[in-house]
C-alpha cells in the first residue's frame, strides 16, 4: 500500500479545453477517496492521470515516494476497475485473474494461492471456469474486482464501476466493495456521479466542477456544511432547497419573495444586517409547523416510510420535502412548514460562497 500526493495537477488538451486545473489532493495510505460531480467535471481525467493513461500537463503526481509523472501505467504498481469491466471475453475468470500475475512473471504456486484467496473474499469460487458472456452483470464486476484484489497493488482505482448494475445489484454490490475494502484497507481512489455512492463509501469526498476541487472532507461534514451553493446541490437528495432574498436590518431574519420570512436564531452565523443572501434548507429538514411557510401540494413521491413532497410557495418558488405522513396529501392541500432549528444554510448570493 502507498499514499499518493497530487501537486498542482493540470490537464489542457490540443486546441485549449482545460480539462483539470490545478488540482492538489494528498491520499493517505489505506484511504478510500471518492472523487464526484457531474459529467465533464474532470473527475475521471483526474483517475486516468493517476493511472497513467492521460500524460499531465503540469503539475506532480507521487506513488508513495516515487514521482510517477513520466511512469509507464504498468510499472505505477496501481490497479484499476473499469466501468465496461474491461475482462477478455475468451478467458475463463480464472485465466482473466491469472493474466497479470503471468505477466508479471509470478510463479505458479503463489498465482493459484492469490487467485483462490480473491475468490474466497468475493465469492466467486463458483465462477472461476466460466467465461465472461456466461455471467451476469454482478458476477463479471467481482471478478473485475478480484484481477485487481490479486494483484496486492499499492492502489485500487476505480472508474464508475458499479453504474451499469441495475440499482438493487447496485447496492449490494457497493456495500460488498466497502467490506472488502475494510479488509484490505488498500488505498483507493473511486470516481462516481452518483452522490450517494460517494457518500457512502468514502472516507473522504472530493467534489468536482468544471475542473476545480470544490470541496474536500468527510462525507458528513460535506452534506453538513457545503463550502458553497454547488456542493450543496450536488451532495444530498433530494437536493437543497434555495430562495434567493437578504437578512432583515435587525439581524434576526431572512427576507425572501412575496412577504416570506424565516427566523435565523442560531443560523445567523453572523452575517451583517441587509446582505443578500441565498438561504439553503434540506428537504429532510422541513417539518409541520402551526409557524411555519404557507405551501401547496403539487406532487407526492411515497417511498414507504416517507413522502418527498413538491410543493408550491409565495413568489412562484418550488420547495420539497421528506415527510413521514400516515396518508400521501392530496394535490392542491395547504400545508404549513418551517426549517427545523439549527438547519439553515447561508451563501453569497453573488459568490456562491458559504457564510459563516
Amino acid at each position: 500500500m502507498s499514499s499518493l500526493r497530487l501537486t498542482d495537477v493540470e490537464k489542457i488538451y490540443p486546441g485549449g479545453a482545460h480539462a483539470v486545473r490545478g488540482c492538489s489532493l494528498e491520499i493517505a495510505d489505506g484511504e478510500f477517496l471518492v472523487l464526484v460531480g457531474p459529467s465533464g467535471c474532470g473527475k475521471s481525467t483526474l483517475l486516468r492521470m493517476i493511472a497513467g493513461l492521460e500524460e499531465i500537463s503540469s503539475g506532480e503526481i507521487r506513488i508513495g515516494d516515487r514521482v510517477v509523472n513520466d511512469v509507464a501505467p504498468k510499472d505505477r504498481d496501481i490497479a484499476m476497475v473499469f466501468q465496461n469491466y474491461a475482462l477478455y471475453p475468451h478467458k475463463s475468470a480464472r485465466a482473466n485473474l491469472e493474466f497479470a500475475l503471468k505477466l508479471r512473471g509470478i510463479p505458479k504456486d503463489e498465482r493459484d494461492r492469490r487467485i483462490a484467496e480473491a475468490a474466497r473474499q468475493l465469492g466467486i469460487e463458483e465462477l472461476l471456469d466460466r467465461r465472461p458472456g456466461q455471467m451476469s452483470g454482478g458476477q463479471q464486476q467481482r471478478v473485475a474486482l478480484g484481477r485487481a484484489l490479486v494483484r496486492n497493488p499499492a492502489a485500487f482505482l476505480f472508474d464508475e464501476p458499479l453504474s451499469n448494475l441495475d440499482a438493487k445489484l447496485r447496492h449490494k454490490t457497493r456495500g460488498e466493495l466497502k467490506e472488502l475494502h475494510r479488509r484490505v484497507a488498500t488505498t483507493s481512489v473511486y470516481v462516481t456521479h452518483d452522490q450517494e455512492e460517494a457518500m457512502t463509501l468514502g472516507d473522504r469526498v472530493v467534489v468536482m466542477k468544471d475542473g476545480l476541487i470544490q470541496q474536500v472532507g468527510p462525507p458528513l461534514e460535506v452534506y453538513r456544511k457545503p463550502s458553497n451553493l454547488f456542493v450543496a446541490t450536488v451532495i444530498g437528495a433530494p437536493a437543497m432547497n434555495l430562495v434567493e432574498g437578504r437578512i432583515t436590518q435587525d439581524g434576526g431574519s431572512f427576507e425572501g419573495p412575496d412577504g416570506l420570512t424565516l427566523p435565523l436564531g442560531s443560523d445567523r452565523s453572523g452575517v451583517e444586517p441587509g446582505r443578500r443572501v441565498t438561504l439553503g434548507v434540506r428537504p429532510q429538514h422541513l417539518e409541520p409547523s402551526a409557524d411555519g411557510m404557507e405551501l401547496a401540494v403539487r406532487i407526492c413521491e411515497p417511498l414507504g416510510d416517507e413522502t418527498d413532497v413538491m410543493l408550491d410557495g409565495p413568489g412562484g418558488l418550488d420547495f420539497t420535502a421528506r415527510l413521514r405522513l400516515d396518508e400521501v396529501p392530496a394535490a392542491g392541500l395547504k400545508m404549513r412548514l418551517a426549517p427545523k432549528p439549527g438547519t439553515l444554510h447561508l451563501f453569497d448570493t453573488e459568490s456562491g460562497v458559504r457564510l459563516g
